[in-house]
């Protein structure tokens, strides 16, 4: 669950943390943002994002990530679920939650249906 703000710079920084992350493997780990459904709930958002991560997981479906036409070049080679709902069996989910200030969390969540 991508923190996703669709702001260029936030979105750039979180794409170079997630190639950290993941490295030269971002294809392999299916990735969705819902501020493209809901906007910024600002300090609601982690939490918003785990309830979404928790579902996803429990129904084995990721949700899409709406309205993104044009990947930025960071994210060109990620597997950002668009269109329509993803079918997945995930037992593991992450959750990036970014503050205003510097005030980040990421919460790994693992379980299964």
């Amino acid at each position: 669950m991508l923190h996703g703000t669709g702001t260029h710079a936030n979105d750039v920084a979180e794409a170079q943390a997630m190639r950290a992350v993941f490295g030269t493997t971002p294809e392999k780990t299916l990735m969705t943002a819902m501020k493209s459904m809901t906007g910024h709930t600002s300090g609601a958002s982690g939490l918003h994002s785990l309830i979404i991560a928790l579902r996803a997981m429990a129904d084995g479906l990721v949700p899409p990530t709406l309205g993104l036409d044009e990947p930025i070049d960071e994210v060109a080679d990620f597997r950002i679920v668009r269109g329509a709902p993803a079918p997945a069996d995930l037992a593991l989910a992450q959750v990036n939650a970014f503050g205003f200030g510097g005030i980040n969390a990421v919460a790994l969540v693992a379980g299964g249906r």
